[in-house]
């Protein structure tokens, strides 16, 4: 049996992807206006990072353009983002075996969520409910822990584990 529930596998079109509340992500802009809130989302150098737009903390999926999904348990929230692998499969495979108490952190960051549930979709464009993922957290503070998996050299993961503080 496995421990996560994975989700769809999401893309961007090549820059970052965001994490927001869902009440609020239809006031994002994409890359419309000046700065866009496209913009402001790749000014941010880090593998994760924090934005304050439209009255809500938005967590910016920075780095490389990669292919992500959600996996829960009744214990952690991962967002997990495909650096490379054969197969779907050897990802799936390599989420289950992950031990916490051998990862290291690389990146760590508070952000504070109030609404639920969140969505992760392309930063370029405009909001679109049927092109993105759902997850909810705790409300209210949370901790985003990043760290990069690599069980072999065929498989490696970037994830962001999510707590509430």
């Amino acid at each position: 049996m496995n421990k996560y529930a994975i989700s769809d596998w999401i893309n961007s079109s090549g820059g970052p992807l965001v994490v927001m509340e869902e009440a609020k992500a239809p006031l994002w802009n994409g890359s419309s206006g000046n700065p866009s809130d496209f913009d402001l989302s790749c000014q941010p150098a880090d593998y994760a990072g924090r934005l304050a737009v439209h009255g809500a903390d938005v967590l910016v999926l920075g780095d490389e353009p990669l292919q992500t999904a959600v996996a829960t348990s009744d214990s952690q929230q991962l967002i997990v983002r495909w650096k490379w692998a054969d197969s779907e499969a050897d990802v799936l495979t390599a989420i289950e075996k992950i031990d916490f108490g051998a990862i290291n952190i690389i990146e760590e960051l508070t952000i504070n969520w109030i609404n639920q549930p969140l969505v992760v979709f392309d930063a370029a464009d405009t909001f679109d409910p049927a092109q993105c993922l759902r997850l909810s957290t705790h409300r209210g503070a949370n901790q985003v822990s990043t760290f990069i998996y690599q069980p072999t050299s065929r498989t490696s993961l970037l994830v962001h584990s999510i707590v509430a503080v």
